[in-house]
């Protein structure tokens, strides 16, 4: 194949920074083409659509672009800009593999996904967060659970417009309501962290008084926002100067985490994700559990921890083993602490009710200090002496392969079970190979090992290559 032939390929663009759906659509010959080993992408403003779409996929902005020369983060990436006119510019990045091997007229080009317009996070979920504010927070909510946002002064200026992850960095998206004293408007927002800017008569600018920020890529930054939805409560001790709250939530980070002084004690906000979480108060130096939390954990170290829990519960039941004295579960949500959680006995085994979020938890039982895995949890990860239960949260997948009846092992592996070697053992059923999981929303890439021989999926055509020039596959979750 001639390299420098322009090529007709499927772009495929997430609707997370477009709508809430995929797109898959089909790009015309001059918008991407290989040449001299290098992927070049064309962004011609003279197709409006196209040209909104590319803008937004690769973050790209305007006048950073057109004015400055400048493709932000994708200088990092390894992304060149290689030629700019009045209309179009063009961005080139080298090829890690021999296009050759490929049939490019039906092989996808396939980016990272981000989170839908209207979802927290980017580039994904966080377990915590707290706002910092300098004089008063400038965004806050109101009794009926909006989001105020607000910004001071600035009486003089036409227009001013707020825009974030929230509404997919659309400018002219969220207009806000001059009043007296600035500008000012409210959404609807879920827990989660944000990112947010104000445009002002065209000019974007940061949140000057939030002290919560991140580089944006453009030699600025966008204001973080956390919609809290956890405020931790420690009365009395008024007296003392400095109160933090530090827990597993943020590595019992000791002084990241400072609490409000109030008329009654201390406080403060957070979000916290989903899940089990252990905490504590640093008092002036002294560590304390919560006195409002009757809810207190032994680590298997003589420390007592208190414990919050947010989102459904998980029961972990060990059938049998009714002499056992002692049964502990530890898996990769308790870090595998060997004595941390002790399960109750029951009239037929073990039991122990925990709060999880949505995920795939590889774990085992400790019976009398013997390790062993779940014996009526047919779901395993690894092999050997490394084999452990696999407990899936709110499965929302399940990975079938039809084919290799005759196979004596199929293992599944990718991007969501960090490419685990051994990964998931499949189960053979009638329906073939099946395993079920709960995945992450956005691009997956897995492969299938079949009695050791790593494959793409026979049965899903889309893949990308990988550093190896074998490819994975790669499929989509909405």
């Amino acid at each position: 194949m001639n390299k420098s032939t322009l090529i007709k390929i499927v772009f495929v663009f997430t609707l997370g920074l477009i709508n809430p759906e995929f797109l898959f659509c089909q790009t015309t010959n001059e918008v991407i083409r290989v040449e001299d080993d290098k992927l070049v992408i064309r962004i011609d403003k003279r197709n409006a659509e196209e040209y909104k779409n590319l803008m937004l996929y690769f973050g790209l902005n305007e006048d950073s672009l057109f004015v400055y020369s400048k493709i932000g983060n994708l200088a990092r990436e390894g992304w060149v800009l290689t030629r700019l006119e009045k209309n179009f510019a063009e961005i080139s990045k080298p090829l890690n593999a021999d296009v050759s091997k490929f049939d490019w007229g039906n092989q996808p080009i396939f980016f990272d996904n981000i989170n839908p317009p209207g979802e927290p996070g980017y580039p994904g979920p966080v377990a915590f967060g707290a706002n910092d504010f300098k004089k008063g927070a400038n965004v806050f909510e109101n009794e009926a659970g909006e989001t105020i946002f607000y910004l001071k002064n600035n009486v003089n200026v036409s227009k001013v417009f707020l825009c974030g992850n929230f509404n997919n960095w659309v400018e002219d998206a969220t207009p806000m309501q001059k009043t007296d004293s600035g500008w000012i408007t409210k959404l609807k927002l879920i827990p989660g962290k944000y990112f947010y800017k104000f445009i002002v008569d065209a000019n974007w600018i940061y949140d000057l008084n939030n002290n919560q920020k991140e580089q944006d890529g453009y030699s600025s930054y966008n204001s973080t926002y956390f919609r809290c939805n956890q405020t931790f409560t420690l009365n009395g001790y008024l007296r003392k100067k400095n109160v933090f709250l530090t827990g597993t939530f943020n590595n019992w980070s000791e002084k990241e985490l400072k609490m409000r002084q109030t008329a009654t004690g201390w406080q403060i906000p957070i979000y916290l994700s989903e899940g089990t979480h252990f905490y504590k108060f640093n008092v002036d130096g002294e560590w304390i559990t919560d006195p409002a939390n009757k809810n207190l954990s032994n680590d298997g170290m003589g420390n007592f921890n208190s414990v919050i829990a947010i989102g459904n519960t998980t029961d972990f039941i060990l059938i049998g083993f009714k002499d056992a004295n002692l049964v502990i579960l530890a898996g990769t949500f308790n870090a595998w602490n060997t004595s941390e959680l002790v399960m109750q006995k029951t009239e037929s085994g073990w039991k122990l009710p925990y709060v999880l979020a949505p995920g795939n938890y590889p774990y085992k039982f400790i019976v009398d200090g013997k390790w062993i895995t779940d014996p009526d949890n047919p779901y395993k990860i690894g092999g050997g002496d490394e084999t452990n239960s696999v407990k899936v949260v709110e499965a929302n997948y399940t990975f079938v392969l039809n084919a290799f009846p005759n196979a004596k092992q199929v293992i599944l592996s990718g991007n969501f079970n960090n490419w685990a070697e051994p990964g998931f053992t499949m189960l053979k059923s009638d329906a073939g190979w099946i395993f079920p999981v709960h995945l992450d929303k956005g691009k997956q890439l897995y492969k299938y090992v079949i009695d050791g021989n790593w494959i793409v999926d026979p049965g899903n055509p889309l893949y990308e290559e990988n550093e190896f020039g074998t490819g994975n596959s790669v499929m989509w979750v909405e």
